[in-house]
Protein backbone atom coordinates (compact mmCIF):
# COMPACT_ATOMS: atom_id res chain seq x y z
CA UNK A 1 0.00 0.00 0.00
CA UNK A 2 2.57 2.38 0.73
CA UNK A 3 2.13 5.83 1.95
CA UNK A 4 1.83 7.80 -1.72
CA UNK A 5 -1.83 8.90 -0.16
CA UNK A 6 -0.21 10.70 2.68
CA UNK A 7 -1.24 14.23 1.56
CA UNK A 8 -5.07 12.89 0.67
CA UNK A 9 -4.75 11.45 4.15
CA UNK A 10 -3.89 14.78 5.92
CA UNK A 11 -6.18 16.70 4.12
CA UNK A 12 -8.62 15.06 4.78
CA UNK A 13 -7.63 14.79 8.52
CA UNK A 14 -8.20 18.74 8.45
CA UNK A 15 -11.68 18.85 6.77
CA UNK A 16 -12.71 16.49 10.09
CA UNK A 17 -11.10 18.32 12.10
CA UNK A 18 -13.14 21.25 10.71
CA UNK A 19 -16.33 19.09 11.15
CA UNK A 20 -15.58 19.08 15.03
CA UNK A 21 -14.18 15.98 15.00
CA UNK A 22 -10.56 15.15 17.70
CA UNK A 23 -7.48 14.64 15.64
CA UNK A 24 -7.53 11.05 16.70
CA UNK A 25 -10.89 10.20 15.90
CA UNK A 26 -10.25 12.32 12.23
CA UNK A 27 -6.70 10.23 11.45
CA UNK A 28 -9.10 7.04 12.14
CA UNK A 29 -11.41 8.03 9.99
CA UNK A 30 -8.44 8.99 7.22
CA UNK A 31 -7.49 5.33 6.87
CA UNK A 32 -11.00 4.52 5.77
CA UNK A 33 -10.72 7.02 2.76
CA UNK A 34 -7.49 7.15 2.13
CA UNK A 35 -5.63 4.43 3.50
CA UNK A 36 -1.39 4.63 4.07
CA UNK A 37 0.97 2.71 5.92
CA UNK A 38 1.42 5.25 7.94
CA UNK A 39 -1.89 6.43 9.44
CA UNK A 40 -3.24 2.69 9.38
CA UNK A 41 -0.36 1.76 12.25
CA UNK A 42 -0.80 5.40 13.81
CA UNK A 43 -4.81 4.61 13.99
CA UNK A 44 -4.16 0.93 15.36
CA UNK A 45 -2.16 1.81 17.93
CA UNK A 46 -4.72 5.02 19.03
CA UNK A 47 -7.34 2.60 19.03
CA UNK A 48 -5.61 0.65 20.64
CA UNK A 49 -5.25 3.07 23.59
CA UNK A 50 -2.28 4.83 22.99
CA UNK A 51 -2.04 8.94 22.99
CA UNK A 52 -1.44 10.06 19.33
CA UNK A 53 1.82 12.16 20.17
CA UNK A 54 3.61 8.13 21.53
CA UNK A 55 2.31 6.32 18.40
CA UNK A 56 3.49 8.91 16.70
CA UNK A 57 7.14 8.99 18.04
CA UNK A 58 7.29 5.01 17.94
CA UNK A 59 6.17 4.96 14.52
CA UNK A 60 9.04 7.73 13.27
CA UNK A 61 11.42 5.27 14.17
CA UNK A 62 10.67 3.30 11.23
CA UNK A 63 10.59 5.80 8.79
CA UNK A 64 13.38 6.75 5.95
CA UNK A 65 10.95 8.90 3.77
CA UNK A 66 11.50 12.51 4.70
CA UNK A 67 7.81 13.71 4.03
CA UNK A 68 6.21 10.82 6.19
CA UNK A 69 8.61 12.00 9.21
CA UNK A 70 7.98 15.62 8.72
CA UNK A 71 4.53 14.43 9.02
CA UNK A 72 4.60 12.76 12.06
CA UNK A 73 6.38 15.34 13.65
CA UNK A 74 3.62 18.21 12.76
CA UNK A 75 1.34 15.45 14.30
CA UNK A 76 2.62 14.75 17.20
CA UNK A 77 3.42 18.51 18.37
CA UNK A 78 -0.40 19.50 17.16
CA UNK A 79 -1.54 16.40 19.21
CA UNK A 80 0.23 17.80 22.29
CA UNK A 81 0.33 21.62 22.53
CA UNK A 82 -3.64 21.91 20.60
CA UNK A 83 -4.18 25.13 18.79
CA UNK A 84 -5.35 25.62 15.25
CA UNK A 85 -4.62 21.89 14.29
CA UNK A 86 -6.70 22.19 11.63
CA UNK A 87 -4.92 25.21 9.79
CA UNK A 88 -1.40 23.68 10.92
CA UNK A 89 -2.67 20.22 9.18
CA UNK A 90 -3.21 22.51 6.00
CA UNK A 91 -0.18 24.01 6.09
CA UNK A 92 1.79 20.77 6.16
CA UNK A 93 -0.18 19.73 3.18
CA UNK A 94 0.37 22.62 1.19
CA UNK A 95 4.03 22.06 2.25
CA UNK A 96 4.08 18.23 1.38
CA UNK A 97 2.89 19.84 -2.09
CA UNK A 98 5.25 22.01 -2.78
CA UNK A 99 7.90 19.06 -2.10
CA UNK A 100 6.58 16.82 -4.56
CA UNK A 101 6.62 19.66 -7.15
CA UNK A 102 10.13 20.53 -6.45
CA UNK A 103 10.91 16.74 -6.74
CA UNK A 104 9.20 16.69 -10.18
CA UNK A 105 11.25 19.43 -11.40
CA UNK A 106 14.19 18.24 -10.35
CA UNK A 107 13.43 14.95 -11.74
CA UNK A 108 12.64 16.92 -15.29
CA UNK A 109 15.68 18.99 -14.70
CA UNK A 110 18.16 15.80 -14.76
CA UNK A 111 15.68 14.21 -17.81
CA UNK A 112 16.56 17.60 -19.89
CA UNK A 113 20.04 17.61 -18.63
CA UNK A 114 20.67 13.68 -19.65
CA UNK A 115 19.25 14.37 -22.89
CA UNK A 116 21.00 17.33 -23.50
CA UNK A 117 24.09 15.43 -22.42
CA UNK A 118 23.50 12.77 -24.80
CA UNK A 119 23.26 15.25 -27.81
CA UNK A 120 26.26 17.06 -26.52
CA UNK A 121 28.12 13.66 -26.56
CA UNK A 122 27.19 12.41 -29.70
CA UNK A 123 27.43 15.01 -32.13
CA UNK A 124 31.08 15.44 -32.14
CA UNK A 125 31.22 11.66 -32.77
CA UNK A 126 28.84 11.82 -35.93
CA UNK A 127 30.38 14.74 -37.27
CA UNK A 128 33.85 13.54 -36.62
CA UNK A 129 32.88 10.45 -38.70
CA UNK A 130 30.91 12.24 -41.47
CA UNK A 131 34.36 14.44 -41.78
CA UNK A 132 36.35 10.99 -42.04
CA UNK A 133 34.02 9.44 -44.28
CA UNK A 134 33.88 12.95 -46.49
CA UNK A 135 37.22 14.02 -46.45
CA UNK A 136 40.40 12.16 -47.46
CA UNK A 137 42.74 14.33 -45.63
CA UNK A 138 41.17 14.32 -42.04
CA UNK A 139 40.83 10.18 -43.05
CA UNK A 140 44.81 11.08 -43.51
CA UNK A 141 45.50 12.69 -40.58
CA UNK A 142 43.57 10.89 -38.30
CA UNK A 143 45.33 7.55 -38.94
CA UNK A 144 48.60 8.29 -40.54
CA UNK A 145 49.86 10.73 -37.92
CA UNK A 146 50.46 10.57 -34.15
CA UNK A 147 48.57 13.80 -33.59
CA UNK A 148 45.89 12.14 -35.05
CA UNK A 149 45.61 9.22 -32.80
CA UNK A 150 46.37 11.44 -30.01
CA UNK A 151 43.41 14.12 -30.81
CA UNK A 152 40.94 10.64 -31.63
CA UNK A 153 42.52 9.41 -27.92
CA UNK A 154 41.34 12.67 -26.49
CA UNK A 155 38.56 13.33 -27.97
CA UNK A 156 36.97 9.83 -26.94
CA UNK A 157 37.99 9.77 -23.34
CA UNK A 158 36.67 13.62 -22.87
CA UNK A 159 33.87 12.08 -24.46
CA UNK A 160 33.41 9.55 -21.85
CA UNK A 161 34.29 11.42 -19.30
CA UNK A 162 31.82 13.83 -19.44
CA UNK A 163 29.17 12.01 -19.88
CA UNK A 164 30.12 10.28 -16.64
CA UNK A 165 30.66 13.16 -14.69
CA UNK A 166 27.67 14.54 -16.04
CA UNK A 167 25.58 11.04 -15.03
CA UNK A 168 27.26 11.43 -11.55
CA UNK A 169 26.09 15.14 -10.85
CA UNK A 170 22.59 14.22 -12.25
CA UNK A 171 22.28 11.35 -9.53
CA UNK A 172 23.89 13.21 -6.57
CA UNK A 173 20.82 15.66 -7.12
Amino acid sequence: MGNADLRDALAHVARALRSSQTLTAALVASTVRHPTDVTRELARMVVAGTPLTDACHRVVRDQSDRDVVMSLHVLAISASTGGDIAGTIDSLVATLDDRAHARAERRTQAATALASTRLITWLPVACGGYMFLEHHDVRRTLIATPLGWFCLVVGVGLNIVGRRWTRTLLERS
